[in-house]
């Protein structure tokens, strides 16, 4: 008999799920229908699904719920020491009515508030934003970006690993008695690579934060032969590394991220800047990041920047959605590419706001850079040396820009 495959259509894939099914069952796991209305005598069902009462985008088996409800990615868990809400959330503070603003779509704001966004922002970035080129490889990724049997996904996140370690290198911050905390950590692939070439050194410990609980974290790898690898599971906005043991112990803390998605870098540069006690023990940063479009006002870093030149908290907005432009493509239907390819002379009229293609991802990237001067610049008033650079090429991934901050 052939196995049989769950019969859920997944809307976002346009296909049947793949997943196979139990003997006399039409749907997997995840895709049966949960049942809403509990009998008493239910509770040793192994066969029945309910929502999530954490969170009712999933669901579980009704008699795994007590277990599932300890490791749910939705729990909140506020019993650590080093846990206190919003407390990097920014300068505003808990009580703030910036706290309910939301990501805005570009459609929410007129044509011509867009325009004048524009213009200001290209004028601001050539006034101001200084960007060079800084493509490092660390030797000890040489091999392991020769082995055949990696394909494309696999090497563009190695080369980027390669150059970051390459900058710590670099900028001196590779150094014994340190603690290297890497925010967003996800598999920990980069702190993986950092233990490797701190293998020698006797005091090095390494931090991951990261709020979700990802599976084949490298991490584990790494717990059956050392003891200096700790993971924290911890959103970065509720995150007081001054009550952290671990680094309490050491000389240095090293921050660095791999494509921290948004406001997530603001959060870390936050995070980071909040100590007190351990504060002059923090040598540098290395952050690269993604996602501008999912910044938001109240916790970026950078407002001074912007207010100090006439940009509003709606100009901040409007550069966030036009962020993405960088990334997203012509943001251009079938039908109106099909037509530009075949009358050139139509690009002027079919593209909005009358910008061609890569006019719109120039625009696009210089918001970006915008925003991440203004994150160096509240780096710099820190106390640390800061520089923006190209740590990797545009073929590699279009998020190639990092910042790189250290105390001299």
């Amino acid at each position: 008999m052939s196995d049989i495959r769950c019969k859920f259509f997944v809307q976002r894939k346009k296909r049947y799920c793949k997943m196979l099914v139990k003997s006399g069952q039409e749907y997997c796991g995840e895709h049966q229908k949960p049942v809403e209305d509990l009998d008493k005598n239910m509770e040793n069902d192994t066969k029945t699904r309910i929502l999530c009462p954490l969170d009712r985008k999933h669901t579980v088996y009704l008699h795994n719920l007590s277990k599932h409800l300890k490791i749910c990615n939705a729990r909140q868990d506020h019993t650590e020491p080093y846990i206190e809400k919003d407390i990097n959330l920014g300068d505003s503070g808990k009580n703030s009515t910036d706290l309910n603003d939301s990501y805005q779509l570009l459609s929410t704001f007129s044509k011509d508030h867009i325009l004048a966004v524009i213009q200001k922002a290209n004028k601001l970035f050539e006034k101001y934003v200084k960007l060079s080129e800084k493509k490092l490889c660390h030797d000890s990724l040489r091999e392991e970006l020769s082995k055949p049997e990696y394909g494309d996904k696999t090497k563009k996140h190695l080369r980027q690993v390669s150059s970051i370690l390459g900058l710590l290198n670099n900028f001196e911050l590779i150094q014994d008695n340190s603690c290297y905390i890497e925010f967003g950590a996800g598999r920990g692939q980069l702190s993986y690579y950092i233990a490797e070439i701190t293998e020698s050194f006797d005091k090095v410990k390494l931090l991951l934060i990261e709020r979700a609980s990802p599976k084949h974290k490298k991490d584990n790898k790494l717990a059956k032969t050392t003891d200096r690898v700790h993971r924290i599971r911890a959103d970065i906005k509720d995150l007081v590394l001054d009550k952290v043991d671990i680094i309490k112990d050491i000389d240095n803390i090293v921050g660095v991220t791999k494509h921290l998605c948004g406001e997530a870098t603001d959060l870390t540069i936050k995070c980071l800047t909040n100590m007190s006690e351990n504060r002059n023990k923090l040598k540098g940063v290395v952050l690269t990041f993604c996602c501008h479009h999912r910044c938001r006002w109240t916790p970026y870093t950078g407002k001074d920047f912007f207010t100090e030149n006439e940009f509003t908290k709606e100009d901040f907005n409007i550069m966030c959605c036009l962020s993405s432009w960088a990334t997203c493509g012509s943001g251009l239907s079938r039908e109106v590419r099909e037509k530009i390819d075949k009358d050139p002379e139509e690009t002027e009229k079919c593209l909005e706001y009358g910008l061609k293609r890569n006019d719109r991802e120039e625009i696009g990237r210089r918001c970006k850079n915008l925003i991440n001067w203004g994150r160096l610049l509240h780096l710099e008033t820190a106390g640390f040396t800061c520089s923006l650079h190209y740590y990797v090429d545009n073929n590699v991934t279009l998020e190639n820009v990092c910042i790189v901050a250290y105390k001299k």
